[in-house]
C-alpha cells in the first residue's frame, strides 16, 4: 500500500487541493433578508475570518451582522450587531480589512435614510479576530459636504514600514440621493482610528463629473503609495468615460492623476447601477510595490464581462484591457459584480457573479465564478466555480451589490448573497490554490523536507536550504487548507496528535515558501 500511495500522491493531491469545498456554507441561516456582504482574513493566521452583512431586523430596520471562524469558514459565530446611534437610523455599506498584525477594521454607514441630513460612517476595530468591537468613530459626517458623502465607505491600511506605516484611509462618495455633481472624498485617521481628519475632494484633478454611484476604491502598496480607483468622465477633456487611478506618495495630501484606459460609453453603465452591476477595484500587491491589479465590468463584446489590466510600474503606466471570464465571447451570457485581492504573498484572485450555468438575461441565476493569478497578472489560470449552486437575484437589487473576497496563503476566500431559499441568504466558500501545493521556488525544486511517507511520531525537517539564522515558521495543513500543526524556528514537528491521511508542509521564511506534501500511516 505504501508503493501504491506513492504513485498517486502526485496524482490525486493537485485536484484535491484545486477544488472548493463541496458544500456552500450559510453563514447565518434565518428566515429574513440579508444583503451587501464584506469578507477578510487575518494574515497572521488565515484560517480566522470576519464577515459583515446587511440584515433586516425587528421593525424593518437594516442592522450590520457580525460574525467570526476560526476554522477557516466551517463553522461560524452567532452574529453580533453594530449599534444605531438613533432610532431612527438604518445601517449601509459593510466593509471590512484586516491589517498586517491582525487588527479587523470595519466601516459601515449609520444614518436617517428618509431625511439624509444625519448620521455618517462610522469606523469600529477589533484585536480578537472578530469577537468584540470597541466603540465605533465617527469617521465623516453626513453634513460636512452638501452632497452627503457617506456612501460606499471602502478602508485601506498602510501595512508598510514608511513613514506612514499605520495610516489608514477611507473614502466615500456622494450618495445617490443627492443633487449631482457627486464627488469623492478622503478621510483619514494616523491613531488607528481614534479620530479622523476633515474630509479632503478627491476627483478635484479628474472628476466624477456627471456620472453617479462612481465610487472610488482604495489601496496601497508595500512601499506606502495610497492609490483610489474610480470612474471618472470629464466631456471636456474626453468624450470617452475612464477608469482613473490617482496615486499620492505624501500619506493622502496631495495625488498624481493616472488614467487606467478609456472605455467607450456604450461599454459602462456610468449613471445607474441595474440589474447588472457595474464593479470595479484595484488592489496592490503586498510582496511588490511596483504591482497592481484592476478589475472591471464591461460590455464592449456585447455581453457582460470581467476585464482587467495590470501596472508593472506603481500605477504609471497599465496593461491593455484583457478579458477574464473564459465562456465564449459574446454568448450572452452576463457576468458582474467583481471583487479581488492580494494575499499577503503576492498571489492574486478575483471572484465574480456568473450566469454561465444558467442562462441570459440580467435576472438569470448567478454562480460566483473566480480565477487567480500566481505571476502578479501577467497571466490568469483557468475560471473555476468557488459557488456550489446557483442562486437567484433578489429584486429590487439595492442593497445587494457587493461580494465578500480575500485571499490568503494560499486560500481564496468569497461570500455572497442570493435567494435560493424563499429570503437572500449570506453563503461562504472557498478555494485553494494547486500552485502553492508545489515547491515555490526553482532553485530548489528537487529539495526533501520530510519523507513524503512518515509512520513515526515526529520528523526532522531539513532546514538547511534556509541560510544563516534565519527565522522561520512550518505550518501543517490539512486538505481543506485547516492550519492542523503551527510553530517557529524549530525543525523537530510533533505529528503524533494527527491522524492518518493526507497533509502539506510548509516551510515559511522572509525570503523563501516551501510546501510539501506527505501521508501519516
Amino acid at each position: 500500500m505504501s508503493f501504491l500511495k506513492n504513485i498517486l500522491l502526485p496524482v490525486l493531491l493537485p485536484a484535491l487541493i484545486g477544488t472548493a469545498r463541496g458544500q456552500d456554507i450559510p453563514i447565518n441561516p434565518n428566515l429574513t433578508w440579508n444583503g451587501e456582504i464584506s469578507l477578510a482574513a487575518n494574515p497572521q493566521n488565515p484560517g480566522q475570518l470576519v464577515a459583515a452583512w446587511m440584515k433586516l431586523t425587528a421593525l424593518n430596520t437594516v442592522s450590520i451582522a457580525i460574525c467570526n471562524s476560526s476554522d477557516n469558514g466551517n463553522n461560524w459565530s452567532v452574529p453580533v450587531y453594530m449599534q444605531h446611534f438613533q432610532s431612527s437610523y438604518t445601517s449601509a455599506d459593510p466593509a471590512l480589512i484586516c491589517s498586517a498584525n491582525g487588527v479587523f477594521y470595519f466601516a459601515y454607514i449609520d444614518y436617517n435614510n428618509i431625511t439624509l441630513l444625519s448620521g455618517g460612517v462610522y469606523v469600529t476595530k477589533s484585536t480578537d479576530n472578530g469577537a468584540s468591537w470597541s466603540i465605533p468613530v465617527l469617521a465623516i459626517d453626513a453634513s460636512a459636504a452638501p452632497d452627503i458623502a457617506i456612501d460606499r465607505p471602502w478602508l485601506a491600511i498602510d501595512n508598510s514600514s514608511g513613514s506612514f506605516s499605520g495610516n489608514l484611509y477611507l473614502v466615500t462618495k456622494s450618495i445617490k440621493e443627492a443633487t449631482a455633481p457627486h464627488h469623492l472624498y478622503l478621510v483619514k485617521s494616523t491613531d488607528g482610528g481614534t479620530t479622523w481628519n476633515t474630509p479632503r475632494l478627491l476627483d478635484d484633478l479628474l472628476p466624477v463629473g456627471p456620472t453617479s454611484n462612481a465610487m472610488g476604491v482604495p489601496c496601497v502598496s508595500a512601499n506606502g503609495t495610497l492609490f483610489v480607483n474610480y470612474l471618472s468622465y470629464d466631456p471636456s477633456l474626453s468624450i470617452f468615460p475612464r477608469d482613473v487611478c490617482i496615486r499620492s506618495s505624501d500619506g493622502g495630501l496631495t495625488f498624481s492623476p493616472g488614467i487606467i484606459s478609456e472605455i467607450p460609453p456604450a461599454s459602462v453603465i456610468p449613471t445607474a447601477d441595474s440589474l447588472f452591476q457595474y464593479s470595479y477595484t484595484v488592489s496592490a500587491n503586498p510582496a511588490d510595490s511596483s504591482n497592481l491589479i484592476h478589475i472591471f465590468t464591461d460590455r464592449r463584446n456585447g455581453d457582460w464581462d470581467i476585464w482587467y489590466n495590470t501596472s508593472f510600474d506603481g500605477g504609471v503606466s497599465w496593461s491593455a484591457c484583457t478579458r477574464l471570464n473564459d465562456d465564449p465571447v459574446g454568448n450572452g451570457i452576463g457576468q458582474d459584480m467583481c471583487w479581488g485581492g492580494f494575499s499577503s504573498s503576492g498571489n492574486y484572485a478575483a471572484i465574480w457573479r456568473d450566469r454561465r450555468d444558467a442562462g441570459t438575461g440580467p435576472d438569470a441565476d448567478y454562480r460566483i465564478y473566480g480565477s487567480y493569478s500566481t505571476d502578479k497578472g501577467q497571466t490568469f489560470k483557468s475560471n473555476f466555480a468557488l459557488g456550489n449552486s446557483s442562486g437567484g437575484l433578489f429584486i429590487p437589487v439595492t442593497g445587494n451589490d457587493f461580494l465578500g473576497a480575500c485571499i490568503e496563503d494560499s486560500t481564496i476566500y468569497g461570500a455572497w448573497a442570493d435567494k435560493r431559499t424563499p429570503q437572500n441568504q449570506e453563503y461562504f466558500n472557498r478555494h485553494y490554490i494547486p500552485a502553492a501545493s508545489g515547491i515555490s521556488n526553482p532553485e530548489i525544486k528537487q529539495q526533501q523536507l520530510i519523507p513524503a511517507i512518515i509512520q513515526t511520531a515526529y520528523v526532522i525537517v531539513n532546514t538547511g536550504i534556509i541560510p544563516g539564522n534565519q527565522e522561520f515558521q512550518l505550518n501543517v495543513y490539512d486538505m481543506l487548507g485547516n492550519i492542523k500543526i503551527k510553530q517557529s524556528n524549530s525543525n523537530r514537528l510533533e505529528i503524533g496528535s494527527l491522524p492518518g491521511g493526507m497533509y502539506i508542509l510548509g516551510f515559511i521564511s522572509d525570503k523563501k515558501r516551501i510546501y510539501q506534501r506527505f501521508i501519516i500511516e
